[in-house]
């Protein structure tokens, strides 16, 4: 095997000729119906890493990419992983390892959109904290791509649930997170019960020791690409930093309050070291009549579901997190972050602030300090840019404002994908039974045993009533306002 030249990544981070002429998706070697399912996703020009990514992953190579918060690797790997299934045959041919639940969810929708014209393609998530005994059921018919923990992955293998002795390729995501969350053993055992002959791709925000030992180890004559060369770990351009000084940490929640009611605040997202602050801010927000989630580890997986949901569907305009929502939150219009406690290191202050202003898009990340907090962050060069002023905040009123409520609220429906229900098949019955304007339908999430829809909060309890009892595909359904 050999040891992969880390001094290749700052040749790697140059464009390579074809991104000179603007690469299209049709230059690539991709079937016709990944193309279709680029087009569907408005993906209009490869990014830096998929330019860098796809050829090479394509060729059947191994790859190890240092890439930034929102480059669009999911896509890159993506692609070349679903390039190779065979959807014809009922075998598991691809493994993406992450390091948390909430990216299972993500990298396994990612991937069913780019795969949408692939017929038959199953690709199915596996995580702890949901039922096993519902991951072995679905099992019956086995997925072609898996992406799953390590945890729950290596409970599959030593079950014997899932045979991963046809697998083409294995993916590493957030392999820094993946260390750095202690899977090393895992992560060992997982990799010693897989095919010699497979193609590995590794990603990672950063590339620490650990993580090039992992290379070194697992990877065959990777290419090693750095994408953006000696500044992959620069935040994008779009992004506006803002350190907000106070005198005493005791102005922190005012401060909070005061950022949140801002006018260009919209969706935010607030970062708190530990549960129990997670908790106590979710309160004080709430009880100042702003519409405030809570997202840590220690929620059951139905909660943290939800949570998120409210987020991404505008049920919520506010959520407080761990550092577990740092790399998994899939909602991609956040508008604001706010770091009420200061980040541990910097990279934890980047994969933060990063959450916002991702694919162009732009955000502004806030950071509420003291002095001494401050004079720590200033060190790191991923905080150069930050604009740091003094802050007094305004005081807290002595009653809860009347904050402007969300405009939707979240409905359950009791049925999903093991029902053979879609999001078509939703928003056809919300219309012609609930009585709502096809635009009014809001965002719709299908799971295995049930689905989210968001409606109008002016509408919801006459579309809940319209909708009890209600068929849906034949099935009679039952609809009930998530809280």
């Amino acid at each position: 095997m050999q040891t992969p030249d880390t001094s290749a990544a700052g040749a790697a981070s140059e464009a390579p000729k074809s991104a000179q002429l603007d690469p299209q998706f049709a230059d690539f070697a991709l079937s016709p119906a990944l193309l279709a399912g680029v087009a569907e996703l408005n993906f209009t020009q490869p990014t830096p890493v998929q330019q860098l990514v796809l050829a090479p992953a394509l060729e059947g190579q191994d790859v190890a990419g240092q890439a930034p918060t929102g480059s669009g690797k999911t896509a890159a790997y993506g692609l070349a992983v679903l390039q190779q299934v065979d959807p014809t045959s009922a075998t598991v041919q691809a493994l993406v390892l992450v390091p948390a639940r909430e990216l299972v969810l993500q990298v396994r929708d990612a991937l069913q959109r780019l795969g949408k014209h692939l017929p038959n393609l199953r690709v199915a998530g596996y995580y702890g904290g949901h039922a096993m005994r519902d991951e072995v059921k679905g099992l019956q018919q086995m997925p072609h791509v898996v992406v799953a923990t390590p945890g729950r992955l290596l409970d599959h293998l030593e079950r014997r649930t899932i045979v991963p002795n046809r697998l083409k390729v294995l993916v590493l995501d957030e392999a820094d997170k993946l260390l750095e969350l202690g899977f090393q053993e895992e992560m060992a055992t997982i990799i010693s019960r897989l095919p010699q002959r497979r193609q590995t791709l590794l990603f990672s925000a950063t590339m620490p020791d650990a993580v090039l030992a992992l290379v070194r180890k697992h990877l065959t004559r990777p290419r090693v690409m750095n994408v953006g060369g000696a500044n992959a770990t620069t935040l994008p351009d779009t992004l506006v930093l803002r350190g907000h000084v106070l005198s005493a940490s005791e102005q922190k929640p005012a401060a909070l309050f005061h950022l949140l009611n801002q006018p260009t605040a919209g969706r935010a997202l607030v970062f708190a070291n530990t549960r129990d602050r997670v908790e106590e801010l979710t309160r004080f927000l709430r009880g100042r009549g702003l519409a405030a989630e809570a997202l840590h580890g220690k929620m059951l997986q139905p909660e943290r579901d939800k949570s998120m949901l409210k987020l991404r569907n505008g049920s919520a305009t506010v959520l407080v997190a761990t550092d577990v929502a740092a790399r998994g939150l899939d909602v991609n219009d956040l508008d604001t972050v706010v770091q009420f406690d200061p980040p541990h290191d910097t990279d934890t202050f980047q994969h933060r602030a990063g959450r916002t202003a991702r694919a162009g898009a732009t955000g502004t990340a806030h950071l509420l300090v003291t002095p001494p907090e401050q004079q720590k962050i200033q060190q790191w060069p991923t905080a150069k840019n930050v604009q740091w002023a003094g802050l007094r905040p305004p005081a807290l009123p002595a009653a809860a404002p009347k904050a402007p409520r969300p405009s939707t609220v979240t409905l359950h429906v009791s049925a999903g994908k093991s029902e053979k229900i879609s999001r078509g098949d939703l928003a056809g019955a919300f219309v012609s039974v609930g009585g709502l304007e096809r635009e009014a339908v809001g965002r719709i999430e299908v799971f295995d045993h049930h689905s989210f829809v968001a409606v109008p909060e002016a509408q919801a309890q006459e579309v809940l009533a319209r909708m009890q009892g209600a068929k849906v595909k034949g099935k009679k359904v039952k609809v009930a306002l998530i809280r």
